[in-house]
């Protein structure tokens, strides 16, 4: 037997994976359904950027963005309330495809008031410790909007005063 037909050792392993990958190329866990929607993803240095999502599934997306793309950042899809933290798993031009990491609320609704200003407040924290962290001329934007968060806390209290048992 020729030495290009034996298929032992571990060349052979690794050849059969390679086709098995190529013959299958599409190695999601979760069906993906094609769309065509805007969303905004937020670097972790506090800017942003609007981007097209082509795919999503449970797992993950198929993202359009121009420019640096981080390696890791936050994704909100338009129409949905949910902010989803993101990690880039292939780029191709201005592609990427993004594995979600864990679902996080931006202002959960059906939960109750409490639940909304603790988020919130978490929201304006979250601004302050950017601040602490980011260059001078950002640092006063940054915490500018702490401040915007705590006063919606406190005209959210007044709109809904405390009730007594």
């Amino acid at each position: 037997m020729d030495s290009s037909q034996d298929r032992s050792g571990p060349e052979a392993n690794a050849d059969d994976i390679g086709d098995v990958r190529r013959k299958t190329p599409d190695r999601r866990r979760a069906a993906r359904r094609k769309v065509l929607k805007v969303g905004r993803a937020f670097w972790p240095n506090a800017d942003s950027s609007e981007c097209v999502v082509h795919n999503l599934s449970e797992e993950g997306a198929q993202l359009q963005l121009r420019g640096f793309v981080p390696n890791v950042f936050d994704l909100l899809i338009e129409g949905d309330r949910w902010r989803r933290p993101c990690s880039v798993v292939w780029r191709k031009a201005n592609r990427v495809g993004v594995r979600f990491q864990e679902e996080r609320r931006l202002a959960p609704q059906r939960e109750g008031r409490k639940n909304q200003l603790d988020e919130y407040r978490l929201f304006a924290e979250e601004c302050r410790k950017m601040a602490e962290r980011t260059l001078s001329s950002d640092r006063e934007l940054l915490l500018a909007m702490a401040a915007a968060w705590l006063v919606v806390i406190r005209q959210l209290r007044r709109k809904d005063p405390p009730r007594h048992a």
